[in-house]
């Protein structure tokens, strides 16, 4: 049997010495102090989002989350722990026969009582601080309890409890906690991993008891095990990432000072007169609207107004007048919009706010950047732990799946939670959100009703408009009448499109007029073929194509592309587009040509057309519907047969938003439901689940002659582990310039690809991969960064 004289818990590069921090005892003992500093800092924030009381589960919180803290990783004192971290030959290229997470559960199951008054003496305490640590590394598609080992781990495990600096760790706890009891006595424990007495059956054993107590549970308890396992999540990662930094960062103080970070008097106020020649209004009528959403108190705000009614700055005004001192989060339903709505508002020098979203870096490169000086700020701030970043940021502009995450246990909003319970919340386009999405919101605003939120939409049928309204009276506390500030009638009422019917359903000939006359044309296709198509039959008329099949970096470039176009007093201008027309193009076009679609995606379409105008007496703008007949996908034929009746009930010319909307609202569509949530819902069980409905399709990774990016990442990934191992012999973090990616090397996040499902000849499975990603053979996709990407089959 394998024998070391220390317990890691972190790697480390082959060349440079081991961290202390790496070591399984100080990394515990870190963890235990991030975790009195994360409860402290935001524990009654936590337990106010939740709806609990402080006074009654403040203690308990703080027992719970230390307690976790200081066990939580004892379970890496493993051999194939130990030997996949240093590299061992004997466990090269096999997978863990049990996580460690498990294998730390199965440890403090050997302690049994002894832990006891570590948590108040109370059993179900102590039940909490199993469910966090076993469920303190969820992952899609990854069982909990485990049932079975993967193939090639190996037929048993031994678990190093008799190790001396195990000794050590649970000396050290028995200190912390003042615990009286005689410890027991632990040593070595070989696991089997199959067979009959397997451990599965244990932990199977485990988790019937573990439900039995949840299911005798309040719904007030079941909410306080949401905020331990969430805590001690948190706690992990400041203390997994902050030993490093000690020496720049001042410590451990950097955890209290970011969770005080938020907007400085005057802050918001700044922002909102940053924007105030843009966005504030001169109509009375608009500037009553705005203060009216500004002036609202409820803990929850309802916005129904369309486009060009200055929600976004009224939504600033909200958080100014009754949040300034919270932080805020401003969530949009896309990557596109958050990106647009941070560089409207939020990309300032003296505002302290940042971007969230996947691909975020890739933005502040090509998009956000002004100068070479605040190209380096920018990078800096990319290359720091990115929910670490999220809780010393005031001003966040993010993706909604930051947030709603937390509710299917998504990684981003777990890392986010501390800072989101100390939060106010916008979040725009809520019509935008598909069924699950939706759902996932309704969960949030019943199950958090101490976070003030503020909803904020074009329209909403009443079948969604009911749920959010029964959602709210169904609160344990701080009930809400919904009662919705509509938009300036003056705008919505506005005319502002007619609709042509044109011969052969062929807009080609009005695009053509339209072109000649100087105009903008906005064309947008239901799917990526039907872009291609279309850009294919008006090839003389120079169209710029922007959909969602092109590599990210180049996707930036296609979208900067169009808005410039568009941009008043330019020439004529035509943009073929799919969906991603909806939301994050900020333009307004003189003719809309839009394939059949869906109510919803259709006012968002329109929303692009004629969006300038400013009187009652500005012509209207024309709009082509293109009936799709039966290529329905991607959506149903039913929905195209609501879409269909939708406009028949519109008026022939003179249409305005207000039009649009009422006769959507009143349209029938079934009520949605409140999602199951894995946070919530899973007790003993910690799961990640899908925020939105699926999508088909896979991402992959372009290795052709002209797009050589698999070779572009290994290169970057080489230079990186030189650049690491440098910087960590003088004993420093990389800097920004070290980190950016040379001319011919490229990070994931710029290239990643995504691409509908493969064709059937195409066996993408037997790709080679990088990070899980395939990389497509050279072959087997036709790429211009112009056009996109399709499959070359």
């Amino acid at each position: 049997m394998t024998t070391w004289d220390h317990l890691w818990a972190k790697g480390k590069l082959r060349d440079q010495p081991l961290h202390p921090s790496a070591l399984l005892g100080q990394h515990l003992i870190d963890v235990v102090t991030a975790a009195r500093m994360v409860v402290e800092a935001t524990g009654d924030d936590q337990l106010r989002a939740l709806g609990l009381v402080p006074e009654r589960y403040r203690d308990r919180l703080r027992q719970c989350v230390v307690l976790a803290a200081a066990v939580h990783d004892v379970g890496k004192a493993n051999d194939h722990f130990q030997g996949m971290i240093r590299y061992l030959a004997e466990r090269f290229g096999k997978p863990q026969g049990l996580r460690h997470e498990w294998v730390s559960l199965l440890i403090l199951r050997m302690l049994g009582d002894w832990l006891l008054p570590a948590v108040g003496g109370c059993a179900i305490d102590l039940a909490i601080v199993e469910w966090a640590i076993a469920g303190h590394h969820p992952g899609h598609d990854r069982e909990s309890p485990p049932k079975r080992s993967p193939c090639g781990a190996g037929a048993d495990l031994v678990i190093h409890a008799g190790h001396p600096e195990m000794s050590a760790i649970l000396d050290g706890i028995e200190t912390e906690f003042k615990l009286p009891g005689a410890r027991p006595r632990l040593a070595d424990k070989v696991v089997s991993l199959a067979g009959s007495g397997n451990v599965f059956a244990e932990l199977a054993r485990w988790a019937k008891e573990a439900c039995r107590i949840w299911e005798g549970m309040t719904i007030e308890d079941k909410r306080f095990v949401a905020a331990v396992k969430d805590s001690l999540i948190a706690a992990d990662v400041a203390g997994s990432a902050l030993p490093r930094e000690m020496d720049e960062s001042g410590g451990w103080q950097w955890i209290t000072d970011s969770f005080a970070a938020f907007p400085e008097e005057g802050e918001l106020r700044q922002v909102l007169e940053s924007r105030a020649r843009s966005f504030r209004s001169t109509d009375s009528e608009q500037d009553r609207f705005q203060s009216a959403v500004a002036a609202s108190s409820a803990s929850v705000t309802f916005v129904k107004a369309g486009c060009g009614t200055g929600k976004t700055y009224a939504a600033y005004r909200w958080a100014e007048a009754h949040h300034a001192r919270r932080r805020l989060f401003f969530c949009y339903p896309t990557t596109g919009t958050a990106t647009e709505g941070f560089r409207d508002y939020l990309h300032e020098p003296d505002v302290r706010s940042d971007l969230f979203h996947s691909r975020r870096d890739v933005d502040f490169d090509l998009i956000l950047t002004t100068g070479a000086d605040a190209g380096d700020a920018d990078l800096d701030a990319a290359i720091r732990v990115e929910s670490l970043d999220a809780w010393a940021t005031p001003i966040v502009a993010c993706t909604v799946d930051t947030v709603l995450g937390i509710v299917q246990n998504n990684r981003r909003g777990r890392f986010a939670w501390p800072a989101l319970a100390q939060a106010a919340l916008i979040f725009d386009e809520i019509h935008a959100y598909d069924d699950r999405l939706f759902g996932a919101l309704l969960r949030f605003l019943r199950d958090l009703p101490g976070l003030p939120v503020l909803l904020m939409t074009a329209s909403l049928p009443m079948a969604r408009e009911e749920a959010l309204r029964r959602t709210l009276q169904d609160r344990s506390t701080n009930k809400v009448e919904l009662s919705p500030i509509s938009g300036p009638g003056s705008l919505e009422k506005r005319p502002r499109y007619h609709r042509v019917v044109t011969e052969n359903n062929d807009p080609l000939p009005l695009v053509r007029q339209t072109l000649a006359e100087g105009g903008k044309v906005l064309w947008v296709g239901n799917t990526v073929g039907r872009v291609m198509d279309a850009a294919d039959r008006a090839g003389g008329l120079d169209p710029l194509v922007y959909h969602s099949r092109f590599r990210y970096e180049d996707r930036v470039v296609r979208h900067r592309d169009v808005i410039e176009a568009f941009r008043p007093g330019g020439g004529a201008a035509l943009a073929i587009c799919s969906q991603v027309a909806e939301m994050s193009l900020d333009l307004s076009a003189d003719l809309l040509v839009t394939d059949l679609a869906p109510v919803p995606s259709l006012i968002q379409r329109l929303g692009r057309l004629n969006r300038r105008a400013r009187s009652s007496d500005d012509p209207t703008k024309p709009f082509v519907v293109i009936d799709v007949g039966d290529k329905h996908l991607p959506y149903t034929p039913a929905e195209l047969a609501v879409a269909r009746s939708w406009l028949a009930e519109l008026p022939a010319d003179g249409i305005s938003q207000r039009d649009l909307a009422e006769r959507w609202e009143q349209s029938a569509e079934n009520p949605p439901d409140l999602v199951p949530s894995a946070w919530l819902d899973g007790g003993p069980s910690t799961t990640v689940a899908e925020l939105r409905a699926a999508s088909l399709g896979i991402s992959v990774i372009l290795n052709t002659a002209e797009h050589p990016d698999h070779d572009r990442l290994l290169r970057y990934d080489a230079r990186m582990r030189s650049v690491r191992r440098q910087a960590g012999a003088e004993g420093r973090r990389p800097g920004p310039d070290e980190i950016k990616p040379q001319d011919d090397e490229r990070r994931l996040e710029a290239v990643i690809l995504p691409m509908p499902s493969p064709p059937r000849n195409l066996n993408w499975r037997g790709w080679e991969k990088y990070r899980g990603i395939p990389v497509t053979p050279k072959d087997a996709i036709i790429y211009d960064s112009l056009r996109g990407a399709d499959w070359n089959a």
